[in-house]
């Protein structure tokens, strides 16, 4: 289970029981199968009605698809997401992910058109609520380096749900806007948690309270984002960057995610501590010692992802 301390930070226990209920039941295809050193070069793709979930080698890419709808958030998205979210943390042959969307457009948010229907009644938003949260929370703790690729607009709950990578790429021409109280809602999709960590609390308090949309430019500037790419180019450039980072010390960067996640939920001591036990354990690992002695000997490290 996947719960957040007292203290603010995001802690995963395990990929377990609860996830695993949602990643058994997909049913899954296996395209061609070869085993190259540490990364399993299997092609699989798992069927879901609106997010497409596929994995080349090393790297999983998760993209939502309800493009016709703009990527809004929907019960069956929030659905698909978790289990997409589920299935990329407990694949050992998973060592990075990509997410992205098809179409124009990241994510419009919630389903407007889908929660009028709900007649305001809290019982029946917050079962998506709690599957969303959930596949955010397996992407930001999940001890494998997650790439986002945002192409086109990302508003309303859009906006958090583009932000549980590690490395952010944005489309030259994408966008942000929260857009709540512009359709007189709260903040959701843990937006005021995010954001305030990400960019500080006023600027936090402008795109909400002003409805600021925030262009790609902007949004890296801010800290929204890590970088742009060429237009129409970012989900390619977030892919090269995954097999990329497959190739590397994983374990290093499970290690940097678990440091990170704890950083504002821990005093000096505290996190130095961590930060020591971590990295005695990685220099005692396969990856530690085969860096150390690429390094000394000026040559290129063979990494294996394990320690």
């Amino acid at each position: 289970m996947w719960h957040r301390s007292n203290k603010g930070a995001i802690h995963a226990q395990t990929v377990g029981d609860r996830h695993k209920r949602s990643s058994e039941s997909i049913p899954q295809t296996s395209v061609y199968h070869c085993c190259i050193g540490a990364i399993c070069q299997e092609e699989t793709s798992v069927n879901l009605e609106t997010v497409n979930y596929q994995r080349d080698g090393g790297v999983a890419i998760i993209k939502l698809n309800r493009p016709q709808a703009g990527n809004a958030l929907s019960a069956q998205l929030a659905s698909d997401l978790l289990a997409a979210a589920s299935n990329a943390a407990k694949d050992d042959n998973v060592r990075a992910v990509v997410f992205s969307a098809e179409g124009d457009f990241f994510c419009f948010g919630g389903d407007l058109k889908e929660f009028k229907a709900f007649g305001g009644q809290p019982d029946k938003l917050k079962p998506i609520a709690d599957q969303l949260h959930e596949a955010m929370s397996i992407f930001l703790t999940m001890p494998k380096p997650v790439i986002v690729a945002v192409n086109g607009m990302a508003a309303g709950a859009g906006v958090p749900i583009s932000l549980v990578g590690d490395i952010i790429i944005v489309d030259e021409t994408a966008r942000f806007r929260l857009a709540y109280t512009a359709a007189g809602l709260s903040p959701d999709g843990g937006s005021t948690w995010l954001l305030p960590r990400l960019i500080g609390f006023r600027r936090t308090q402008e795109l909400i309270f002003e409805n600021r949309e925030l262009s790609a430019q902007e949004a890296v500037e801010w800290g929204l984002a890590t970088r742009t790419a060429v237009q129409g180019t970012a989900l390619d450039t977030a892919i090269k960057q995954a097999q990329a980072m497959a190739e590397g010390p994983t374990m290093a960067y499970a290690s940097a995610k678990k440091l990170l996640e704890t950083t504002f939920a821990n005093d000096f001591v505290a996190q130095t501590d961590i930060e020591t036990q971590e990295i005695a354990a990685n220099m005692a690992g396969h990856d530690g010692k085969e860096g150390i002695d690429a390094f000394v000997n000026k040559r290129k490290p063979n990494f294996k992802g394990i320690r």
